[in-house]
């Protein structure tokens, strides 16, 4: 009697769009940017989401970035110099990884950021590597983890995108007052400077990951048509998050009077604010210390 052969397992095109969506970027990616050009990064998000997150998403991750660049210039060498490049860029985003999760279990057991102050080098090292192992071996556990961690990881990150949206619509609505002042010559207009262009740098390495996708196209059903849905799901969500966050930071916090420790906490700030203001208490910010573990180690 001949077996039948296991029927394939699909991933669906939406569940790719959230695996990619978390690591493309995170709430706190926005707030970096935020510091350093204030209201004028509107115009640095919309440049780079029509003329590089775009066509990036499209293009680079059906094939992978080292591999459509091999294949596009026919150069063996070329592909290699990505591919160690792109090796290279990721170290300093480990360590924003390492910084990410001691942040986020310091804000969902003390309520603030001082967990670091009271570890030494070693044990933040070791913390950060025993909890992502943890991560590593239920993923490698249990068949198809990665695909529900990134769905609802990618789920409830976005889902925090809009509730602190809504939340902004809802204290203005309720007396709340813009701190930052919003006219196109003094807010808006970008001073193209060197620290403009220098610090727009960085947007482009909050957007970059979707590459990673590409291992993961085989496994839709029919890639031809599921592909594209995915991308186009995944770079309507970064316009959303990237535009109304920054919108939403100039109404919490003055353009000119930034915490210094705004790239690491300020999106605890931030729910912290918001859940004070509705009478929420601490819950939002307890809640988007959960979300924030999950996606970093997804």
């Amino acid at each position: 009697m001949i077996e039948e052969p296991p029927k394939k397992h699909y991933m669906a095109w939406m569940t790719l769009a959230m695996l990619d969506f978390v690591t493309i970027i995170r709430f706190e990616d926005v707030f970096y940017p935020y510091q350093n050009q204030g209201l004028s990064v509107i115009f640095s998000w919309i440049f780079l989401l029509i003329c590089y997150q775009l066509p990036y998403t499209l293009i680079a991750t059906q094939l992978g970035l080292a591999s459509w660049i091999r294949r596009g210039t026919g150069s063996d060498v070329l592909g290699y110099a990505t591919s160690w490049m792109y090796w290279a860029q990721t170290v300093p985003y480990l360590v924003d990884v390492s910084n990410s999760i001691i942040v986020s279990i310091s804000w969902m057991i003390l309520g603030n950021n001082t967990l670091g102050k009271h570890m030494s080098p070693f044990m933040f090292g070791l913390l950060t590597f025993v909890i992502i192992l943890i991560f590593i071996l239920c993923e490698s556990a249990y068949k198809n983890s990665l695909d529900l961690l990134s769905l609802i990881g990618g789920i409830a990150m976005f889902a925090m995108s809009v509730i602190f949206v809504i939340l902004i619509i809802w204290a203005l609505m309720h007396g709340g007052h813009i701190a930052t002042k919003m006219e196109w010559s003094s807010s808006f207009k970008p001073n193209f400077s060197v620290h403009y262009f220098s610090t727009t740098g960085l947007l482009i390495f909050a957007m970059s990951g979707a590459e990673l996708a590409a291992p993961y196209v085989t496994r839709l059903k029919n890639p031809r048509k599921e592909f594209p849905k995915s991308m186009w799901m995944l770079f309507a969500m970064t316009v959303f998050m990237t535009l109304t966050e920054t919108l939403g930071l100039a109404v919490l916090f003055d353009a000119k009077h930034i915490p210094h420790d705004f790239k690491m906490n300020g999106a605890f700030y931030a729910f912290q604010l918001l859940g004070e203001e509705a009478g929420m208490g601490k819950s939002l910010m307890y809640m988007y210390a959960i979300v924030c573990l999950l996606t970093v180690t997804c």
